[in-house]
């Protein structure tokens, strides 16, 4: 199962996630066992004492002293525990606190069967221990043999005859050691199942992560997951590009489905790579258009587009086609946001879109025509050439520029970054 892991390279294995989650788990187990060791200690072993309630076949310092090497146990292992940072660190732990205990309950095992003559506290506290606390390795089942061969012979010891490892007493012991066994081994693979159905997991949420990365900008998509809805957002002057490319719907007219979807597809590829090295962000694809914005960098926007141009060459010179680009650029206030629950959308909407839109459409083959407000904001990091006054559809005759490259001192500047 452990295997399970390996698929993801950001998964931990699975002796490294048992050991993390039992090592959680000894806090809590350590707290409780020394808040029973002072409550026996400061309560119940006095009154033991003064009301003459514990059996006289065993000296009652013995019972007072297995107590205080529990409280300095718990206490100690309470103090070492926030060291313990590394995995190798907290596995040493772990079998530093199951040594303890199985010393602990060998103790006891013989305090309780030479004063009440059973075992069925040593029982309960071993399948305690076999059912709550599980980390890789052998160690620990063979511990509960130990533990049992230990109390017989110290008891048989203690006996003087000898004869307490033949006796039936033994013998439940040993019952005692494989349920612990079972239950131990049940635990374990218990684990290895929950450990494979969180690897399953992981994986199809990191799948899931990474369409939801795709779709949606990492803001967007933090937000989606966290809140499970998202805020509209208002961006005063955001910049705003759209792509489209002539002489795509004569190719289209001319070769299969399967020809026109692999060059639009490898074409797109190619301009969204373009996108990763700026602060920008694709919106969508309508046809044989492609839309970016970029909210806060109109620059970093303006070097795209510079950038498509040269991308159209190479990709024409590589597949022996003659399309051009047709680019509009624009700026201004739009709200965006994400629209509809089922194959949702990220989009921007505003009056600056439109405009922005009209900038592409009435563009020439070849140019990157700019609006009169990115002309401004543009003006003191790149040339533009003045085309006069467009007639554009809803806005009249209006200004406008196109963009013709970086100015030479900002093109040294970007060379060299």
């Amino acid at each position: 199962m452990a295997n399970a892991a390996e698929t993801d390279d950001n998964a931990e294995s699975f002796e490294v996630w048992l050991t993390r989650r039992s090592f959680a788990l000894l806090q809590p187990i350590c707290r409780l066992g020394l808040a029973i060791a002072l409550l026996f200690l400061l309560l119940a072993d006095p009154l033991y004492y003064f009301l003459d309630l514990w059996s006289r076949a065993v000296p009652h310092a013995w019972l007072l002293a297995w107590h205080a090497t529990m409280a300095v146990v718990f206490a100690a292992l309470l103090c070492t525990l926030p060291r313990a940072t590394s995995h190798a660190a907290r596995q040493r732990l772990l079998l530093v606190f199951f040594a303890a205990t199985g010393v602990l309950f060998v103790w006891f095992g013989v305090v309780s069967w030479l004063g009440t003559g059973d075992f069925a506290i040593v029982a309960i506290a071993q399948m305690l221990v076999a059912a709550v606390l599980c980390f890789p390795g052998p160690a620990r089942r063979w511990g509960y043999g130990l533990q049992a061969l230990a109390i017989g012979l110290l008891l048989a010891w203690l006996d003087g005859s000898g004869k307490f490892l033949g006796q039936m007493q033994f013998a439940n012991l040993l019952v005692i050691v494989a349920v612990a066994f079972a239950m131990d081994g049940y635990m374990l693979t218990n684990a290895r199942a929950l450990f494979a159905e969180r690897c399953r997991a992981a994986q199809a949420r990191k799948r899931a992560d990474t369409v939801l990365y795709n779709a949606l900008p990492p803001g967007i998509a933090e937000e989606l997951k966290t809140h499970h809805r998202v805020k509209a957002q208002s961006h005063p002057h955001m910049a705003i590009l759209f792509a489209d490319i002539v002489g795509f719907t004569a190719f289209a007219a001319e070769r299969s489905p399967d020809q026109v979807l692999a060059v639009l597809n490898a074409l797109f590829s190619d301009m969204d790579a373009l996108l990763d090295a700026q602060p920008v962000e694709k919106i969508k694809t309508i046809g044989d258009a492609y839309m970016v914005v970029s909210a806060a960098h109109p620059e970093a926007l303006a070097h795209v587009a510079l950038a498509m141009q040269a991308l159209i060459q190479r990709f024409n010179a590589r597949q022996g086609l003659a399309f051009a680009l047709r680019l509009g650029l624009h700026c201004g206030p739009t709200i965006a946001g994400v629209i509809g629950h089922k194959r949702f959308l990220y989009d921007v909407w505003g009056d600056a879109v439109n405009v922005a839109s009209r900038m592409q459409a009435s563009a020439a083959p070849g140019r990157i025509h700019a609006s009169e407000a990115m002309f401004q904001t543009l003006r003191h990091a790149f040339d533009f050439e003045a085309r006069g006054l467009v007639d554009i559809k809803g806005k009249g005759p209006l200004p406008t520029w196109y963009l013709l490259g970086a100015k030479p001192a900002l093109k040294a500047a970007s060379k060299a970054a």
